[in-house]
């Protein structure tokens, strides 16, 4: 019992840390972003966007491209964090393995694309053209898959 809310614990910390930590262009500004949330500081000011503000950028076109695919990947990989903090939370008090298994893949799977989306937009080894990322986030995410999937191992199945 106590594993497992040590494992909501951790599920709870993916929704609150920054899941990266990024520069724009050259030194045209910067920021952090976590699974809900972007902030950023540019010569335009300090920036709070939501998600669902980027989603609007991506359906009003203000945003396209690889940009805009980026922004989807990220929407992806919040949508499964989501459905595995339902799944995690929902149901009996101590999970059978079923369960812990379909959450650590949900995990899993939320993590990477969320790296994805950084490789996206930044490049495949998170620094290009369009600046750097620092995605160190997501081996938080992918630290609480492992540990659900930790407990699985612990249970029959």
């Amino acid at each position: 019992m106590t594993k497992y809310f040590l494992a909501i614990f951790l599920l709870f910390l993916c929704f609150i840390m920054p899941v990266q930590i990024y520069s724009i262009g050259d030194g045209y500004g910067a920021g952090i972003q976590g699974a809900f949330y972007r902030y950023q500081e540019s010569s335009y000011g300090p920036s709070f966007i939501p998600v669902n503000q980027d989603v609007n950028y991506v359906i009003s076109g203000i945003y396209s491209g690889k940009t805009a695919l980026s922004i989807l990947v990220w929407l992806i990989g919040d949508i499964i964090l989501v459905f595995a903090t339902i799944v995690a939370l929902f149901g009996e008090k101590e999970p059978n393995a079923r369960k812990i298994k379909i959450i650590c893949s949900l995990l899993m799977a939320s993590g990477c694309l969320f790296l994805i989306s950084a490789m996206l937009q930044f490049g495949i080894f998170l620094h290009g053209v369009a600046g750097i990322s620092i995605p160190f986030g997501v081996p938080l995410i992918l630290i609480s898959g492992w540990y659900f999937f930790k407990m699985r191992s612990t249970r029959s199945v």
